[in-house]
């Protein structure tokens, strides 16, 4: 398994803790390639060359101000956000985008369900993927906790949202964070084997009263070997840390030692 740590673009100096840490690449915001300045853009990929890792995933890909749902979904505007996003992103080593975007996903109220589900499939199939198959992209759908998004909230549901829009470049990500929010499984990962191509990983049970989700910091505090096992049964070689984080430079080397503790 390769290991990856999510952070914000502009905390440049987590490349370098991240790296010294033995994680294998870094993650970041999608709609940093995008929307983030120049100045900020130079200094992480200044600080990535320093440090010699890749930016090879993205997360948050589709913001809230640009529905996907109820509106023209194919629009200039929104291949344009893509397109730039991606070209951008793979001078940085992207090679996976996830696809969360609670917002931008959402079902209105005034859109049948059924219609809903066509529309976010087309999106994927005649917009996303050709668009991603241009930087040799693949695109994940994740499945989010109900509170984040009213549609995809399981692992089965992703899934067939994925499956449905038939494309080689568009699959599907376990976050255990959301799975255990969800009621999902570690088996039911294993069933989507060869169709599940990134992970997030987190303590989804943290006592922190300050935290959704934190590092893993202990094997004792959750079954990270049953996730990553999990993940590498269904062909998964890429999984990130995306949680709150209070201490980077103590939790990242902690986080690190624990997870490469796994690939034994």
């Amino acid at each position: 398994m390769r290991y990856g740590v999510s952070f914000y673009m502009g905390a440049t100096e987590q490349v370098a803790l991240a790296k010294q840490a033995g994680f294998d690449y870094v993650e970041c915001g999608f709609q940093q390639f995008v929307r983030g300045d120049a100045a900020m853009l130079s200094a992480y990929q200044r600080a990535l060359e320093e440090s010699d890792i890749l930016c090879e995933a993205a997360n948050c890909f589709i913001p809230g101000d640009l529905p996907i749902i109820g509106k023209d979904y194919a629009r200039p505007e929104m291949q344009e956000f893509i397109d730039t996003g991606m070209r951008v992103g793979k001078e940085f080593g992207l090679q996976t985008v996830i696809f969360g975007s609670g917002g931008a996903r959402r079902l209105p109220e005034d859109v049948p369900f059924d219609e809903g589900v066509r529309q976010l499939v087309a999106f994927l199939r005649d917009v996303v993927s050709p668009i991603a198959a241009k930087y040799d992209i693949t695109v994940v759908v994740e499945p989010l906790r109900r509170n984040e998004s009213n549609l995809i909230h399981t692992l089965d549901e992703g899934g067939m949202i994925a499956a449905l829009a038939d494309r080689p470049n568009i699959a599907l990500l376990a976050d255990v964070y959301h799975m255990w929010g969800a009621g999902d499984t570690f088996d039911d990962i294993r069933r989507f084997k060869g169709f599940l191509r990134h992970g997030h990983i987190s303590n989804p049970e943290t006592q922190n009263p300050k935290a959704k989700r934190t590092f893993p910091m202990r094997t004792d505090e959750f079954d990270y070997l049953g996730f990553v096992s999990a993940l590498r049964d269904a062909g998964c070689e890429r999984c990130s840390i995306e949680a709150d984080c209070f201490d980077f430079a103590a939790e990242i080397q902690k986080a690190g030692v624990l997870l490469r503790g796994l690939n034994v």
